[in-house]
């Protein structure tokens, strides 16, 4: 079907899983055994060997998902975790030894900068943190020991960019492997294997599941790659949960109706916020001041499809008043936009970074992020974009400053 589009094939994608073909229904079931039996000694080793035997270590469900992220991704397998971070940390203990080093984007989500910053230390692995937004530094911070650079597309939630060409050249000059976090993005906007990257995390939870009822994660790599992790998986326990991957598999369909939408509506409502006096900086790739928007223009299709992430900032409370009392008057005062702390789903969303997925990361590194107590993230949701953007302006409005 490689004549149709991305859309379309993936509906009739991962109709099979292990020889099987569920009988040819309509919707793939739901396979909530713990185990599949054998008749003979035999029939269980070619089992555990080719098809499903016990679900910590293979399943339907999960098989059929990893197909479609795989097809979404163009790589050659994937693999379906509890969560991103299970993802992430499961594929960074199978494939660092101490000694080795990871040269990592300083532009990053809270909680992986801290696996990078407190807990592969712990396991002799060095990790050295860099601005990616500088090419120059990051191949200076490039060291003989260096097995692994990893960054995140657009940096959550800054949205500072890394240049993946640039990175998979650096990376593979240096017999090292090329990890991307697509999460924010998704291969709606972008596939960052086709840019050469080797591996490529998804938080599944987020955009590509979309309704905000399942956590799971996925790693896309080659074949090799991903044989270590089905070793390494079933040891750490991050299988991802047969139901929730029935869940996305069904979600999956509506993918590309429902992405398309948020990252036009987060394109808009960028443009929009932007001209609003109460706004100190509005963070997107779609727009005219995006400092890296020579680089946007290289690895995106078009302004509507980047991300459907945006972040903006207010002033700081002045004359004594609490650092974030301008966002409390803004959330008070919005109507239908949630706070809640995840993104990507169909509902609009906002959350303030630092009380939330960087609320562990030190003061002063966050604010060399770009992360300030005024700054509110927002994960656009597929609603009407003019009702979105005066939304957005009417609770501006409501700020006493």
């Amino acid at each position: 079907m490689n004549d149709y589009s991305k859309a379309t094939e993936l509906l009739y994608t991962g109709l099979t899983a292990g020889g099987m073909d569920f009988g040819n229904p309509l919707t793939i079931p739901y396979y909530g055994t713990t185990a599949f039996k054998a008749g003979t000694v035999a029939e269980m080793q070619e089992v555990a060997r080719d098809r499903f035997s016990y679900c910590r270590f293979s399943q339907p469900n999960r098989e059929v998902l990893a197909q479609m992220v795989s097809f979404l991704e163009e790589g050659e397998k994937s693999l379906i975790f509890s969560s991103g971070m299970g993802a992430i940390m499961t594929t960074l203990m199978t494939l660092l030894a101490p000694g080795d080093a990871v040269l990592c984007n300083s532009n990053i989500y809270g909680e992986t900068f801290l696996i990078m910053t407190d807990i592969l230390p712990k396991f002799g692995v060095r990790v050295d943190m860099v601005d990616f937004c500088d090419n120059e530094a990051a191949a200076a911070a490039l060291r003989p020991e260096t097995k692994l650079i990893y960054t995140e597309v657009c940096a959550n939630p800054v949205h500072k960019m890394a240049d993946i060409p640039f990175l998979a050249k650096l990376a593979h000059g240096n017999d090292a492997l090329l990890m991307v976090d697509n999460t924010f993005t998704t291969p709606v906007a972008i596939r960052p294997i086709t840019f050469g990257a080797d591996i490529v995390i998804n938080s599944l939870t987020k955009f590509m599941n979309g309704l905000s009822d399942a956590i799971e994660g996925s790693i896309t790599a080659s074949a090799e790659i991903i044989k270590k992790l089905e070793y390494t998986q079933p040891l750490f326990g991050t299988a991802g949960d047969p139901y929730a991957a029935w869940t996305m598999y069904k979600n999956f369909g509506t993918m590309d109706l429902r992405v398309r939408r948020q990252q036009l509506n987060a394109a808009r409502l960028a443009e929009a916020l932007e001209k609003h006096p109460q706004i100190l900086k509005v963070n997107h790739p779609s727009l005219e001041s995006f400092p890296q928007k020579a680089l946007a223009e290289k690895l995106f299709k078009n302004k509507e499809t980047m991300s459907g992430m945006l972040s903006i900032v207010l002033p700081e409370g002045e004359d004594g008043r609490a650092p974030m009392v301008y966002v409390d008057q803004f959330t008070k005062a919005l109507r239908f936009v949630r706070f809640a702390g995840t993104m990507g789903g169909i509902h609009t969303t906002i959350t303030n970074p630092v009380t939330s997925s960087h609320c562990d990361v030190p003061d002063d590194k966050r604010r060399a992020m770009g992360i300030t107590p005024g700054m509110i993230r927002i994960s656009c949701g597929i609603e009407d974009t003019d009702d979105l953007i005066r939304e957005f302006e009417q609770a501006l409005d409501a700020i006493e400053r």
